[in-house]
């Protein structure tokens, strides 16, 4: 059984903002700090930029060791997530252990190790990343919707490719970093054990960044016409897979809630079993919405593998059209409804997706606590309610071919 979360009000850590999350039963602390210098900072020509800036820090040494080993000394673990608008400090610690790990944290904030070895480093783990994404055809698809829809650097690889990271040096990083990583660009979210020395902790990372602050940047997204736009490529597979991307509300948006039953509609088209368990890549159907940027995307992933592409895009396409055609019953919602409340709250489990969530929230313009109140919007949606969202969003659609090498279409 779920404990009940309480958003608390904002804390003021003069300077910054820290939005609260208290689970009775928690016994860990778990502190994000969501940095506005994800791609959409980047300029022409530094793709990637932002993601190898964000793990320099990870790299970057305290006490003689690197960062990550330095925090797991101390009980804790620290990881960076980068995406278009936010890159997203996580830091996850026993209460005791939570003023350590955020001095060595904030000690890295404020004097990044960006030295060419260091960077070199970090460069290293992210070409091994970007070679295993380019192996997996649900990041492939993923990265094509993103680059078909999103204009400028919002639609760039956030990782950046193998070419664009090995140009990258050493003084772009340390650039990147004094430019972006300001403090008035900081939005601080903690969960689970949330006392005094949680609200010190935030203090002390926040503190820890330069003065300053910029503009939030906007994603740029081109309008999906009508006849669809159909983009493909080519990799090391043995069979094809299609990716169906569609315009989406974000977080807090007024038809979030009817979205996320339209997910589970769509998520039903396989066994249940195959769609809810395994790896993205291990299952015949998969929906990926992200949700944490505006506007959102909506990616159905179909495995050729285990399904026949062409059969799975066809029903995806009559259940978008049935939606703009048919009114949904009462009993058929109810069922989407139930399912979709169980898919939101396992999206919830861990404290780093607590916190992502209310720091996604706030860097996106929504309310704090905005995820905290979707299983009630869902609670409260109609048939009509559900259509609604399914006619203003299902019409269009990128369709991303992944096709083996080798093959025609």
């Amino acid at each position: 059984m779920l404990l009940p979360l309480l958003l608390a009000a904002a804390v003021n850590l003069g300077p910054g903002t820290l939005y609260t999350t208290n689970d009775a039963g928690a016994q860990l602390t778990g502190l994000s700090l969501i940095v506005r210098a994800g791609t959409t900072r980047e300029t022409a020509g530094q793709s990637g930029l932002a993601a190898l800036s964000a793990e320099t820090l990870l790299f970057s040494h305290v006490g003689g060791m690197p960062l990550t080993g330095r925090v797991a000394a101390d009980g804790g673990s620290v990881d960076v997530v980068v995406g278009p608008s936010a890159v997203r400090v996580t830091i996850d610690a026993l209460p005791t252990a939570m003023a350590a790990v955020a001095r060595d944290v904030a000690a890295v904030i404020a004097h990044p190790d960006t030295s060419a070895a260091t960077v070199n480093a970090a460069r290293d783990v992210l070409t091994g990343e970007i070679v295993e994404g380019d192996r997996n055809p649900v990041a492939v698809g993923i990265a094509m919707v993103r680059g078909s829809y999103y204009a400028g650097a919002g639609g760039r690889p956030v990782l950046g490719t193998r070419e664009s990271m090995a140009q990258l040096s050493a003084g772009d990083v340390a650039s990147f970093l004094a430019a972006h990583y300001l403090r008035g660009n900081v939005v601080a979210a903690a969960n689970g054990v949330v006392d005094d020395g949680t609200i010190a902790a935030a203090r002390t990372l926040v503190a820890a960044f330069p003065a300053g602050s910029e503009a939030p940047t906007a994603l740029v997204a081109r309008p999906i016409g009508a006849a669809g736009k159909r983009i493909e490529t080519h990799r090391d597979l043995s069979v094809p897979f299609v990716m169906l991307g569609f315009a989406a509300p974000s977080l807090g948006d007024p038809d979030f809630a009817a979205m996320l039953v339209v997910r589970a509609m769509l998520g039903d088209i396989t066994d249940r079993t195959d769609v809810m368990t395994g790896a993205p890549i291990e299952r015949g159907l998969d929906i990926v919405y992200a949700y944490d940027v505006k506007p959102a995307t909506f990616d159905v992933a179909i495995n050729g593998a285990l399904v026949d592409p062409s059969a799975a895009l066809s029903i995806v396409q009559a259940i978008a059209k049935d939606a703009l055609t048919k009114p949904f019953t009462g009993d058929v919602i109810r069922r989407y409804k139930e399912m979709a409340r169980g898919q939101w709250a396992l999206e919830a489990l861990s404290l780093d997706d607590r916190a992502w969530q209310v720091g996604a929230a706030v860097t996106i313009g929504a309310d704090p606590g905005a995820a905290q109140t979707v299983i009630a919007a869902i609670d409260r949606l109609t048939p009509a309610d559900v259509q609604r969202a399914a006619k203003r969003y299902l019409q269009h659609s990128i369709v991303a071919l992944i096709f083996p090498r080798g093959v025609r279409e």
